[in-house]
């Protein structure tokens, strides 16, 4: 999530409110897309300035559509070398994201999909169709 643009337009505020002094390192700093950030002041108060942004950096966060796949539809989904996702996320405008075969439960994994209402209903609809497709042809 773009943590500059949600936490300093607060930032000023939430160190007011918690008696913190909040540093955020420059965006060329980023290590994988990870900024660090400072929050200066007595424990309490700097559980209380943490506990505020990371409420805004979960609101950032919120995934706008979750569903369930069998794992055996994740190649199909993905494609050849990631070229039916892209495809899916291009033509949906969605970010699309498949967690890994090892972390599927009851041959199950989870399909995370970003975006308006309207885009993830969009890509959730294509997803099925896919699927079913594949089952028609079995």
């Amino acid at each position: 999530s773009d943590l500059s643009s949600g936490i300093n337009a607060e930032y000023g505020d939430i160190q007011e409110r918690t008696n913190t002094e909040i540093e955020i390192a420059r965006r060329s700093t980023a290590v994988n897309g990870i900024v660090r950030l400072s929050i200066t002041g007595d424990a309490k108060d700097a559980a209380a300035a943490k506990r505020i942004i990371q409420d805004i950096l979960d609101e950032g966060d919120a995934p706008s559509l979750v569903m369930m796949i069998e794992e055996r539809f994740c190649g199909l989904i993905i494609g050849g070398r990631g070229s039916k996702i892209r495809q899916l996320q291009d033509s949906t405008g969605t970010a699309i994201k498949i967690d890994k075969k090892s972390e599927a439960k009851d041959g199950k994994v989870q399909v995370v999909i970003s975006g308006s209402e309207s885009q993830c209903a969009a890509a959730q609809h294509e997803i099925n169709a896919i699927i079913a497709e594949s089952q028609d042809e079995l």
